[in-house]
């Protein structure tokens, strides 16, 4: 029993290790196996130069170019230009550099080197997969759907984040971390040693206003509900065309204007982009989307674009394309010669698969022609005959649906990236559709045979060729067919067209830009050595970024003024509403005095508010129209709580705050003043809380009466009992008539709660009045 248990346990950890081999080879061959998710530039406006990981130069920027890993963007001053990415818009400003430092199914990380970039993030973006962005002072996060914009700063400029909507975060070199809110303004000053973050509560500056065209034209936000979330490309697709229902293939695109003998793949030209290789840009403003993604269809003499099921995750193609060439396709075009092999290409029609040549991985096989309705015996079958190096031969097997529609140029032009309506060739549908189709979708060398094989046998060696023998070899051998390089393909061995050589390739016009540093650099796969990775400040280019309007944080400033001392310089501009906000602070001791009846409101309406339009006026200090009337109302509420002698002098005094609120005029007030002296001293009770406000102002006393203050001893309180007298003797003053009404029970009323508010204490000043 030991020993049974001891081999069933053996075969158990054998098993266990050789799965876990397996699943680690998978694992190391989708690792190693180019992304589905890809970025694209989509709009210029301007001069913008381009260059890859492997270019020593900037060359001129072409719409619909794919960009990855290790690209490049720069655009001159007073240029711009705009990159999609699976529904993130990303808008470059003028003298602007963006590197493409990874973009992969993982992560997107750029690299902001100098300039400023707009990013508008959509519903499609994964909250677990942030966006990360790369300047000279630190890293900055976009952690949720939004609106930002970022500066990389200068050795003048901070380094900045804004945030319209959405949450981020700035790590600066020296690890301190700044979350940034919306309506928020991030800030980095400084560098390594000495690094200053802070927050502005500011709205951040608007994107430039030239970009109003392009919104109205190019919506991200409105993605077509036909189409699988995170695809790149969708934004043109509403503009520039129609979705119809067709019968055989449900919702369609179609485009609404195209050229004269249009067919898809053949307004543009062919580049070689690593990792994926001869890659298809179209000139079309919109052909981006329908040349990576999707199948077409000749459907009633009309091409439609049969998008991928939505319930499927996009994978980007270099271009979903069967090629024809080699010694077959020359045969029926005639002797081209060996220079001028042809070759051919026609769009792949749904429900057919596409074989890279560039992976070796089924699974990527599989996930790449997933979302284009293929049954999994279809997709097994044509794999197979991938590996059997099996080409589609008319009458020896099935004829792809759109091959009487290919687009044949010379090799040359091929590699040369020249446009393709220039360079096509005027073949016939019957010389087409007799040629070979390979195996996979490669360009054929034009010395290579890419003939059917016999049925049931192994894949063929061609015959008579002496080129196909040169060339063996590893599938990155490469061989000299004409004046082009070959090489061959990953999967099924097949020779195809190189990547051309600098001496082999048209001189590109050479673009401005700024110095490369290394180009090693940007190849790099180390993801530490890429983090670690920080572009240098810059010196400034151009005008000086805008100064930040810090509008919403002085509301937290005025409300600390409110608790103590208030500005006034701010008041002076004679806001209205400022003085009534101001006002809250002093007004809860007002319900203890305007508790007894509404005849003292009344006489605080002729007397108590007279304070009130000194205090809040300036806060306090006293701002009403003039320095001169706050001097002479300032001082007066100071004076009521002093001594005796000075109370009559203090009554004419008093009286002047009574006519500025009646009558508007300031001047009047004063004329009147020894007529209206009896008129303030029945209001002793509620003119009290005046004081209240007044008492915190001192610094209006010395300008107003310095000769008097000396004078005035607090400590009388007996004086306020001789004041009612005196006003009940000058109580029938023609212009205090709402003061005269009240009769004298409510005086003595009035004369009796200064006392014990008194008793309570700080009834001194209360008394006065």
């Amino acid at each position: 029993m030991g020993e049974v248990f001891g081999r069933t346990t053996m075969k158990l950890l054998a098993g266990f290790v050789g799965a876990s081999l397996i699943t680690c080879t998978v694992m190391a061959q989708t690792q190693n196996d180019p992304p589905g998710r890809v970025g694209r530039l989509a709009f210029v406006d301007g001069t913008v130069s381009f260059h890859d990981d492997e270019e020593n130069g900037w060359t001129k920027a072409v719409v619909n170019t794919p960009l990855t890993s290790g690209d490049a963007l720069w655009t001159e001053p007073n240029s711009r230009s705009e990159v999609s990415l699976a529904g993130t818009r990303i808008r470059l400003d003028g003298s602007t550099e963006l590197d493409m430092t990874q973009i992969d199914d993982r992560q997107v990380r750029l690299q902001l080197a100098q300039g400023r970039v707009d990013v508008k993030t959509t519903a499609q973006m994964d909250a677990t997969q942030p966006y990360e962005i790369v300047t000279p002072r630190g890293t900055i996060t976009l952690q949720q759907q939004g609106d930002y914009y970022i500066e990389a700063g200068s050795q003048q400029d901070p380094t900045r984040l804004g945030v319209r909507a959405g949450a981020a975060q700035i790590q600066g070199l020296n690890g301190q971390t700044l979350a940034v809110r919306p309506g928020e303004v991030g800030e980095v000053y400084g560098d390594g040693s000495s690094m200053q973050l802070k927050a502005v509560r500011a709205a951040p500056p608007a994107p430039a206003a030239s970009w109003a065209a392009r919104d109205k034209q190019v919506v991200y936000d409105q993605q077509p509900q036909y189409l699988p979330a995170g695809m790149t490309g969708y934004e043109d697709l509403n503009a520039y065309g129609n979705w119809v229902n067709d019968g055989s293939y449900g919702q369609v695109w179609v485009p609404r204007s195209t050229p004269a003998g249009w067919a898809p793949y053949r307004t543009g030209h062919w580049s070689y982009v690593k990792p994926w290789g001869w890659t298809w840009i179209d000139e079309q403003p919109w052909g981006f989307a329908p040349y990576h993604y999707g199948r077409w269809a000749n459907s009633n003499n009309r091409w439609v674009w049969v998008p991928p099921q939505r319930e499927e995750r996009p994978v980007y193609a270099p271009a979903l394309v069967a090629f024809v060439g080699g010694l077959e396709l020359a045969a029926q075009l005639g002797n081209q010669g060996s220079n001028t092999g042809p070759v051919g290409w026609f769009p792949l029609g749904p429900r057919e698969a596409y074989v890279p040549p560039y992976s070796t991985n089924r699974d990527y096989y599989q996930r790449i022609n997933r979302a284009a309705r293929i049954q999994d015996r279809d997709l097994n079958d044509r794999w197979a005959r991938a590996q059997r190096r099996e080409a589609f031969v008319a009458g020896q097997n099935s004829v792809l649906a759109n091959q009487r529609f290919a687009t044949i140029v010379p090799s040359q032009a091929f590699v040369r990236s020249q446009p393709v309506q220039r360079a096509a060739l005027k073949v016939t549908a019957d010389q087409i559709t007799k040629a070979a189709v390979a195996p996979v979708s490669a360009p054929p060398a034009p010395t290579a045979s890419i003939a059917a094989v016999a049925a049931g046998k192994a894949a063929a060696k061609p015959a008579d060729d002496k080129a196909p023998a040169e060339v063996k070899g590893p599938a990155d051998a490469k061989a000299k067919a004409g004046d082009v390089s070959v090489s061959k393909t990953a999967v099924a061995d097949m020779q195809t067209l190189a990547k051309p050589k600098p001496a082999e390739n048209e001189k590109k016009a050479v673009a401005p830009g700024p110095k490369i540093a290394s180009t090693d650099s940007k190849a790099t796969t180390d993801k530490a050595d890429t983090k670690t990775a920080v572009p240098p400040l810059q010196p400034r280019q151009g005008a000086a970024p805008p100064a930040l309007k810090e509008t919403d944080k002085a509301e937290p400033e005025k409300a600390k003024q409110e608790t103590g001392k208030s500005e006034p310089a701010k008041q002076e501009p004679g806001k209205a509403a400022a003085p009534s906000q101001k006002e809250a602070a002093p007004a809860p001791p007002k319900p203890a005095l305007a508790s007894p009846d509404p005849s003292p409101s009344k006489r605080d309406d002729g007397k108590r508010d007279e304070p009130k339009q000194a205090a809040p006026s300036s806060d306090k200090p006293g701002e009403p129209q003039s320095r001169q009337e706050e001097r002479k109302q300032a001082a007066p509420a100071q004076q009521k709580p002093n001594a005796a002698p000075q109370s009559k002098q203090e009554e004419p005094r008093q009286a002047t705050p009574a006519p500025q609120r009646s009558p508007a005029a300031a001047p009047l007030p004063r004329q009147d003043e020894p007529k209206q002296q009896p008129a303030p001293k029945p209001e002793a009770a509620p003119r009290q809380e005046a004081p209240r406000q007044a008492a915190p102002a001192p610094a209006p006393q010395p300008r107003a009466e310095p000769q008097q203050q000396p004078q005035q001893a607090q400590p009388q309180r007996p004086q306020p009992q001789q004041a009612p007298k005196d006003r009940e003797t000058r109580a029938p003053a023609p212009q205090q008539q709402q003061i005269a009404q009240p009769p004298k029970a409510e005086q003595q009323q009035q004369q009796q709660q200064p006392q014990r508010n008194n008793n309570g204490g700080g009834g001194g000043k209360k008394d006065k009045d």
